[in-house]
Protein backbone atom coordinates (compact mmCIF):
# COMPACT_ATOMS: atom_id res chain seq x y z
CA UNK A 1 0.00 0.00 0.00
CA UNK A 2 1.13 3.57 -0.62
CA UNK A 3 0.74 6.22 2.06
CA UNK A 4 -1.43 9.17 0.99
CA UNK A 5 1.21 11.74 2.01
CA UNK A 6 4.47 10.48 0.55
CA UNK A 7 6.54 12.77 2.80
CA UNK A 8 4.60 12.47 6.08
CA UNK A 9 6.11 9.42 7.74
CA UNK A 10 5.35 10.07 11.43
CA UNK A 11 4.99 12.79 14.03
CA UNK A 12 3.08 16.05 13.78
CA UNK A 13 1.87 17.34 10.43
CA UNK A 14 3.97 20.05 8.77
CA UNK A 15 2.71 22.36 6.02
CA UNK A 16 5.39 21.19 3.60
CA UNK A 17 3.86 17.70 3.61
CA UNK A 18 0.77 18.90 1.76
CA UNK A 19 2.51 19.06 -1.60
CA UNK A 20 3.36 15.35 -1.32
CA UNK A 21 -0.33 14.28 -1.23
CA UNK A 22 -1.21 11.72 -3.88
CA UNK A 23 -3.64 13.31 -6.30
CA UNK A 24 -3.14 16.74 -4.75
CA UNK A 25 -2.98 20.09 -6.51
CA UNK A 26 0.61 19.51 -7.61
CA UNK A 27 0.88 15.73 -7.86
CA UNK A 28 -0.58 12.74 -9.69
CA UNK A 29 -2.76 10.11 -8.07
CA UNK A 30 -2.61 6.34 -8.46
CA UNK A 31 -5.05 5.67 -11.31
CA UNK A 32 -2.20 4.22 -13.37
CA UNK A 33 -0.60 0.89 -14.16
CA UNK A 34 2.70 1.95 -12.63
CA UNK A 35 3.66 4.68 -10.18
CA UNK A 36 7.00 5.63 -8.61
CA UNK A 37 7.00 6.40 -4.88
CA UNK A 38 9.58 6.54 -2.08
CA UNK A 39 10.15 3.17 -0.43
CA UNK A 40 9.48 4.77 2.96
CA UNK A 41 5.89 5.46 1.88
CA UNK A 42 5.13 1.76 1.30
CA UNK A 43 3.31 -0.34 3.89
CA UNK A 44 2.78 -4.10 3.88
CA UNK A 45 -0.74 -5.30 3.06
CA UNK A 46 -2.46 -7.07 6.00
CA UNK A 47 -2.42 -10.86 5.61
CA UNK A 48 -6.22 -11.07 5.86
CA UNK A 49 -6.80 -8.72 2.89
CA UNK A 50 -6.59 -8.98 -0.86
CA UNK A 51 -5.34 -6.17 -3.10
CA UNK A 52 -8.81 -4.71 -3.65
CA UNK A 53 -9.51 -4.46 0.09
CA UNK A 54 -6.05 -3.12 0.87
CA UNK A 55 -6.49 -0.36 -1.71
CA UNK A 56 -9.25 1.13 0.47
CA UNK A 57 -7.03 1.73 3.50
CA UNK A 58 -4.54 4.53 2.69
CA UNK A 59 -7.03 7.39 2.43
CA UNK A 60 -10.44 6.63 3.98
CA UNK A 61 -9.34 4.20 6.71
CA UNK A 62 -6.40 6.39 7.70
CA UNK A 63 -8.69 9.42 7.90
CA UNK A 64 -11.10 7.61 10.21
CA UNK A 65 -8.28 6.17 12.34
CA UNK A 66 -6.38 9.45 12.61
CA UNK A 67 -9.52 11.34 13.62
CA UNK A 68 -11.25 8.84 15.89
CA UNK A 69 -8.36 7.07 17.56
CA UNK A 70 -5.23 9.21 17.31
CA UNK A 71 -6.82 12.62 17.80
CA UNK A 72 -10.11 11.93 19.61
CA UNK A 73 -8.90 8.96 21.69
CA UNK A 74 -12.04 6.94 20.97
CA UNK A 75 -12.98 4.49 23.73
CA UNK A 76 -15.81 2.25 24.90
CA UNK A 77 -17.57 5.09 26.75
CA UNK A 78 -17.93 7.23 23.65
CA UNK A 79 -21.00 7.80 21.49
CA UNK A 80 -20.11 8.63 17.88
CA UNK A 81 -22.33 10.31 15.29
CA UNK A 82 -21.41 9.09 11.80
CA UNK A 83 -22.99 10.74 8.73
CA UNK A 84 -23.46 8.77 5.53
CA UNK A 85 -22.37 5.39 4.22
CA UNK A 86 -19.26 6.25 2.21
CA UNK A 87 -15.72 5.10 2.79
CA UNK A 88 -14.71 7.24 5.77
CA UNK A 89 -18.11 6.71 7.41
CA UNK A 90 -18.00 2.91 7.23
CA UNK A 91 -14.40 2.76 8.41
CA UNK A 92 -15.50 4.95 11.32
CA UNK A 93 -18.34 2.52 11.99
CA UNK A 94 -16.06 -0.53 11.95
CA UNK A 95 -13.45 1.12 14.16
CA UNK A 96 -16.09 2.37 16.61
CA UNK A 97 -17.65 -1.07 16.89
CA UNK A 98 -14.28 -2.78 17.41
CA UNK A 99 -13.35 -0.32 20.16
CA UNK A 100 -16.68 -0.79 21.94
CA UNK A 101 -18.11 2.67 21.25
CA UNK A 102 -21.78 3.38 20.61
CA UNK A 103 -22.50 4.57 17.07
CA UNK A 104 -25.40 6.60 15.66
CA UNK A 105 -25.34 6.54 11.87
CA UNK A 106 -27.18 9.06 9.67
CA UNK A 107 -28.50 8.45 6.15
CA UNK A 108 -31.40 9.54 3.95
CA UNK A 109 -31.95 5.95 2.72
CA UNK A 110 -33.82 3.33 4.75
CA UNK A 111 -32.20 0.61 2.64
CA UNK A 112 -28.73 1.89 3.52
CA UNK A 113 -29.71 2.15 7.17
CA UNK A 114 -30.73 -1.51 7.15
CA UNK A 115 -27.35 -2.42 5.70
CA UNK A 116 -25.36 -0.48 8.30
CA UNK A 117 -27.51 -1.95 11.06
CA UNK A 118 -26.37 -5.36 9.85
CA UNK A 119 -22.79 -4.08 9.87
CA UNK A 120 -23.00 -3.15 13.54
CA UNK A 121 -24.39 0.38 13.86
CA UNK A 122 -25.85 0.79 17.35
CA UNK A 123 -28.59 3.14 16.18
CA UNK A 124 -29.65 4.80 12.93
CA UNK A 125 -31.48 7.99 11.99
CA UNK A 126 -33.01 8.83 8.61
CA UNK A 127 -32.23 12.55 8.33
CA UNK A 128 -34.76 12.98 5.51
CA UNK A 129 -37.53 11.84 7.85
CA UNK A 130 -35.96 13.63 10.82
CA UNK A 131 -34.38 16.85 9.44
CA UNK A 132 -33.54 18.06 12.96
CA UNK A 133 -31.39 15.01 13.56
CA UNK A 134 -29.31 16.83 16.15
CA UNK A 135 -32.36 16.92 18.44
CA UNK A 136 -32.90 13.20 17.89
CA UNK A 137 -29.27 12.56 18.86
CA UNK A 138 -29.81 14.54 22.05
CA UNK A 139 -33.01 12.62 22.77
CA UNK A 140 -31.32 9.25 22.28
CA UNK A 141 -28.45 10.22 24.56
CA UNK A 142 -30.66 11.42 27.39
CA UNK A 143 -29.90 15.04 26.58
CA UNK A 144 -26.14 14.56 26.98
CA UNK A 145 -25.22 14.59 23.30
CA UNK A 146 -22.57 12.64 21.42
CA UNK A 147 -19.01 12.71 22.69
CA UNK A 148 -17.62 12.43 19.15
CA UNK A 149 -19.17 13.77 15.93
CA UNK A 150 -17.68 13.00 12.53
CA UNK A 151 -18.29 16.17 10.53
CA UNK A 152 -18.37 15.51 6.79
CA UNK A 153 -21.09 17.88 5.61
CA UNK A 154 -19.72 21.37 6.05
CA UNK A 155 -22.03 24.32 5.54
CA UNK A 156 -25.37 22.53 5.99
CA UNK A 157 -24.38 20.31 8.93
CA UNK A 158 -21.76 22.06 11.02
CA UNK A 159 -24.16 23.84 13.35
CA UNK A 160 -26.15 20.63 13.84
CA UNK A 161 -22.94 18.81 14.74
CA UNK A 162 -22.20 21.48 17.34
CA UNK A 163 -25.74 21.39 18.68
CA UNK A 164 -25.66 17.65 19.41
CA UNK A 165 -22.14 17.65 20.90
CA UNK A 166 -21.67 16.54 24.49
CA UNK A 167 -19.67 18.50 27.07
CA UNK A 168 -15.94 17.91 26.50
CA UNK A 169 -16.89 16.38 23.14
CA UNK A 170 -14.84 16.34 19.97
CA UNK A 171 -15.89 17.27 16.43
CA UNK A 172 -13.70 15.58 13.83
CA UNK A 173 -13.76 17.93 10.86
CA UNK A 174 -13.03 15.92 7.73
CA UNK A 175 -15.05 17.17 4.76
CA UNK A 176 -17.39 19.72 3.29
CA UNK A 177 -19.81 17.78 1.11
CA UNK A 178 -22.42 20.54 1.24
CA UNK A 179 -19.90 23.32 0.74
CA UNK A 180 -17.14 25.06 2.63
CA UNK A 181 -17.14 28.26 4.62
CA UNK A 182 -19.47 27.12 7.43
CA UNK A 183 -20.11 29.84 10.02
CA UNK A 184 -21.34 28.03 13.13
CA UNK A 185 -21.94 29.70 16.47
CA UNK A 186 -18.75 28.79 18.33
CA UNK A 187 -20.03 30.10 21.68
CA UNK A 188 -21.44 26.63 22.30
CA UNK A 189 -18.03 25.07 21.73
CA UNK A 190 -16.53 27.21 24.46
CA UNK A 191 -19.35 26.63 26.93
CA UNK A 192 -19.03 22.86 26.42
CA UNK A 193 -15.25 22.92 26.81
CA UNK A 194 -15.24 20.95 23.56
CA UNK A 195 -12.80 20.60 20.67
CA UNK A 196 -12.77 20.76 16.88
CA UNK A 197 -10.12 18.49 15.37
CA UNK A 198 -9.24 19.19 11.75
CA UNK A 199 -8.13 16.03 9.95
CA UNK A 200 -6.69 15.53 6.46
CA UNK A 201 -5.93 11.81 6.00
CA UNK A 202 -2.78 10.95 7.98
CA UNK A 203 0.80 9.71 8.07
CA UNK A 204 2.50 6.49 7.01
CA UNK A 205 2.56 5.52 10.69
CA UNK A 206 -1.21 5.93 10.87
CA UNK A 207 -1.54 3.59 7.86
CA UNK A 208 0.64 1.03 9.62
CA UNK A 209 -1.47 1.32 12.78
CA UNK A 210 -4.86 0.95 11.10
CA UNK A 211 -3.61 -1.97 8.99
CA UNK A 212 -2.35 -3.75 12.10
CA UNK A 213 -5.63 -3.02 13.90
CA UNK A 214 -7.70 -4.49 11.09
CA UNK A 215 -5.47 -7.57 10.99
CA UNK A 216 -5.62 -8.07 14.76
CA UNK A 217 -9.40 -7.62 14.86
CA UNK A 218 -9.99 -9.75 11.77
CA UNK A 219 -11.92 -6.91 10.13
CA UNK A 220 -12.20 -6.54 6.38
CA UNK A 221 -13.12 -3.27 4.63
CA UNK A 222 -16.56 -2.85 3.08
CA UNK A 223 -16.22 -2.73 -0.71
CA UNK A 224 -19.34 -1.63 -2.53
CA UNK A 225 -18.26 -2.36 -6.10
CA UNK A 226 -15.14 -3.07 -8.16
CA UNK A 227 -14.64 -1.63 -11.66
CA UNK A 228 -12.07 -2.58 -14.26
CA UNK A 229 -9.29 -0.17 -15.18
CA UNK A 230 -10.95 0.78 -18.47
CA UNK A 231 -14.22 1.44 -16.66
CA UNK A 232 -12.85 4.19 -14.43
CA UNK A 233 -15.33 6.80 -15.79
CA UNK A 234 -18.22 4.52 -14.77
CA UNK A 235 -16.66 4.14 -11.33
CA UNK A 236 -16.65 7.91 -10.87
CA UNK A 237 -20.24 8.10 -12.11
CA UNK A 238 -21.25 5.42 -9.59
CA UNK A 239 -19.55 7.40 -6.85
CA UNK A 240 -21.34 10.61 -7.86
CA UNK A 241 -24.65 8.73 -7.86
CA UNK A 242 -24.30 8.26 -4.07
CA UNK A 243 -25.85 4.80 -4.13
CA UNK A 244 -22.74 3.13 -2.74
CA UNK A 245 -22.27 1.65 0.73
CA UNK A 246 -18.54 1.45 1.38
CA UNK A 247 -15.64 1.93 -1.01
CA UNK A 248 -15.64 2.01 -4.80
CA UNK A 249 -12.49 0.43 -6.26
CA UNK A 250 -10.85 0.55 -9.67
CA UNK A 251 -8.80 -2.61 -10.20
CA UNK A 252 -5.61 -2.27 -12.22
CA UNK A 253 -4.56 -5.47 -14.02
CA UNK A 254 -0.90 -5.35 -15.02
Amino acid sequence: MVSFFLAWQDGAFLSRYMSSALGGASSDGVLAEYVVVPAAALVQIPENMNFVEAATLPCAAVTAWHGLVVRAGLGSRDTVVIPGTGGVALFALQISKARGARSILLSSSDDKLKQVRALGASEVINYRDVPAWEREVLARTGGDGASVVLELGGTDTYQRSLDCLAPAGRIIQVGGLTGSGARPNLDRLQSLNADILGVTVGSTQHLIEVAEFYAEQGIRPIVDRVFGFNDAPQAYAHLRGKAHVGKVVVEVAV
